[in-house]
């Protein structure tokens, strides 16, 4: 008797389903964070200051040419959504949070990059019709999607010639974080989202066979200051009493370093590159 096969659709909608439910049983609704202009600017600053060889890896990685109609879903301040336009590329892109649009727009005004079309919705709002058809789809950490296999589904037909998604292989220093930080908060394990080994999975459940590179990181987000780091992990960690951000503030202290670049906590990351080409 043959094992049944994983469904790994299935396996990603729970695991997303599980780490927005306790997101929001512990006071934040999905998107919030990134509806808070203080955290948007945090992103733009690091994007403008120490992030440019990592963009460039990104963009170098997908040797996408000059004059290409582009679509990046979820993306953000323009991480790579601006110098894709200022390389010559027509963009649009679909990004729900107003912090992010307009950090996006104060970062394409300083490098005279062209407009950018913008459609002001998630990815499970957006109408194919709206959206349209562009010879390349790009997705850059932006997947905390529900219904997985629709959203894959939706990516490749808008695609005319390539999609490319970067996404978590094993979870981020922040995150790997919230497995010591979040159960001394909130009295539970901490649910992370579902990682690139079961996208790609996902993908081959859909009929689509994508190539798979990783990259990895062994230095984790600088900030400009020690009380810049503990308000950040305050706020992605929930942690809005007194109590909890004594806690917070004993873990950091006990790790953080300080380097050229800002403080930082020790930590690797592996990001994985999955393509397809149509």
């Amino acid at each position: 008797m043959c094992a049944e096969k994983p469904d790994f659709i299935r396996m990603w909608d729970e695991q997303i389903a599980r780490a927005f439910e306790q997101k929001r049983k512990a006071g934040e609704d999905n998107g919030s964070f990134w509806d808070n202009p203080v955290n948007v600017e945090r992103y733009v600053r690091r994007l403008q200051n120490d992030d440019r060889g990592r963009v460039k890896k990104q963009l170098d990685s997908m040797n996408i040419l000059p004059g290409s109609s582009v679509l990046d879903v979820g993306a953000g301040p323009g991480t790579l959504s601006v110098p894709l336009a200022a390389s010559g590329c027509s963009v649009t892109v679909v990004e729900p949070s107003s912090p992010m649009i307009r950090g996006m727009e104060a970062y394409r005004s300083l490098t005279n990059a062209p407009p950018i079309r913008t459609i002001q919705k998630t990815w499970e709002e957006a109408s194919p019709d709206e959206i349209g058809k562009h010879d390349v789809v790009i997705a850059s950490l932006s997947l905390m999607m529900a219904d997985i296999g629709s959203c894959m589904k939706k990516m490749d037909d808008c695609a005319e010639s390539a999609v490319h998604l970067f996404w978590f292989l094993l979870p981020p220093s922040l995150s790997r974080g919230n497995s010591d930080l979040w159960p001394m908060l909130h009295g539970e394990p901490y649910n992370y989202e579902p990682t690139a080994d079961i996208l790609w999975n996902v993908l081959c459940q859909l009929g689509i066979y994508a190539n798979l590179t990783v990259e990895s990181r062994n230095t984790g987000q600088a900030y400009t200051s020690a009380a810049e780091m503990r308000q950040d992990y305050y706020t992605r960690l929930l942690a809005n009493t007194d109590d909890q951000k004594r806690i917070v503030d004993q873990y950091l202290d006990q790790r953080l370093l300080k380097t050229d670049k800002g403080y930082i906590l020790p930590g690797t990351s592996k990001t994985a590159h999955i393509w397809w080409e149509k």
